[in-house]
């Protein structure tokens, strides 16, 4: 089913907007109202509504985010009974898409600290009007191009679904799961400066269950829903599966199995990892068990090396041997213990038979071109060596003229 409804109103439907409630703090203070307004990227205005018994020096309001230290500002009273605060987002950013709670803190004149309820809010890129598609768990939403271009996204957003758990051999998971699809990577890129994913085409927040993807009208859409969709919805359903243990598992092993639910991947991941090798440029896989580098060519190699690494473990463990290894992170391991519980060796030995064994064949040709060279000049030098001698060899000059038949 398609609908076209305003931000607000998809707001309100995934229960985005902020609660409006009259709560009593301490017996002392009763927040009557209280509501939130903003402009994505440029300011927040957070509103309340009050009554106290007794005299109030100040306001305070505090501002929680997900990675970022909590932000306290005060309120402005605006009136009897009311306050306003005005939160720069272009001064001091938050993470797109993200839960953010706060509350406020009333300083009586007596020095006694009143404390609010805490409230909370979705921080949604509301410069845009999204269309809706739902086909649960799935809410998908856009704001350029067709419905073709949500119900691509949806086939492949099932496909990455139904391939994860299979992997994973979990039953159908019918929690929600929430997809945006810009239509530029600089507009995608702007949404996500907070968090420093300033060149990703794609993004996953597991512990909120949603995606955002660019997806630029152009010949390769298709391939690129393809690949980023399923790729995404994998780190949404290793989450779930693994729990607090999420933590634990190596960035490489979870964009590697993310890279192997794709139904199209990069080609040039080959040519990459060629010349890496060939360079003696391979990042060790020790150095990408907590993150990958922020550098984009680096990431890439990164991303290229575990997607093959991945590959490895399947081809040379099976899928036991993959589902033993993630099995093993859930038990909270180290990145290298994960490794020999499940394989028996250690991660740098691992890293070293996937090289020798995916790199072997590579080498080996590189040697035969080379015996082949090697083989050409030497016939060109013999050749020319006969020619030389034939010229210059006496018994074979011309007939001398008393030589007779």
């Amino acid at each position: 089913m398609k609908k076209f409804i305003p931000f607000l109103l998809i707001a309100a439907a995934i229960v985005l907007i902020p609660t409006l409630t009259s709560a009593r703090a301490d017996g002392l203070v009763e927040v009557v109202d209280q509501s939130v307004e903003y402009s994505f990227g440029d300011e927040i205005t957070f509103q309340i509504e009050y009554e106290s018994e007794q005299p109030i020096e100040s306001i305070t309001l505090s501002i929680h985010s997900p990675g970022l230290p909590t932000f306290v500002g005060a309120v402005s009273r605006s009136g009897a009974g009311a306050g306003d605060f005005v939160y720069a987002v272009s001064e001091r950013p938050l993470p797109a898409f993200a839960s953010i709670s706060y509350d406020y803190q009333f300083i009586l004149t007596s020095g006694e600290i009143v404390e609010s309820p805490e409230y909370d809010f979705t921080y949604l890129d509301n410069r845009y009007n999204w269309q809706e598609l739902i086909d649960e768990p799935f809410k998908i939403y856009w704001y350029e191009g067709e419905i073709t271009l949500a119900q691509e996204v949806l086939d492949a957003a099932l496909y990455g679904k139904t391939k994860t758990l299979e992997i994973l051999e979990q039953p159908p998971d019918s929690q929600p799961i929430v997809i945006f699809i810009y239509s530029s990577a600089e507009e995608l890129q702007s949404s996500l400066t907070a968090i420093g994913q300033t060149w990703v085409s794609g993004y996953a927040d597991p512990t909120r269950g949603s995606v955002v993807v660019a997806l630029p009208p152009a010949v390769d859409q298709p391939l690129e829903i393809q690949r980023l969709i399923p790729h995404e919805i994998a780190h949404i359903l290793l989450y779930r599966f693994l729990g607090a243990e999420f933590s634990y598992l190596p960035a490489w092993l979870n964009e590697g199995f993310a890279s192997q639910v794709e139904i199209y991947s990069l080609p040039e991941y080959k040519l990459i990892l060629e010349r890496a090798y060939e360079g003696r440029d391979l990042i060790p896989f020790l150095h990408l068990c907590q993150a990958f580098p922020s550098d984009p060519e680096l990431a890439r190699l990164a991303y290229a090396q575990s997607d093959a690494l991945v590959e490895y473990i399947q081809q040379e463990y099976g899928l036991p041997g993959l589902q033993s290894l993630i099995n093993a992170y859930d038990q909270g391991v180290s990145c290298e213990r994960g490794v020999e519980m499940a394989f028996g060796i250690n991660l740098q030995t691992l890293d070293q038979n996937w090289q020798r064994d995916t790199f072997a064949q590579g080498t080996l040709r590189l040697y035969i071109y080379l015996l082949g060279g090697l083989l050409l000049v030497l016939i060109l030098a013999l050749t020319v060596f006969i020619i030389y001698k034939t010229k210059n060899d006496p018994s074979e000059g011309d007939w001398d003229e008393h030589e007779t038949l």
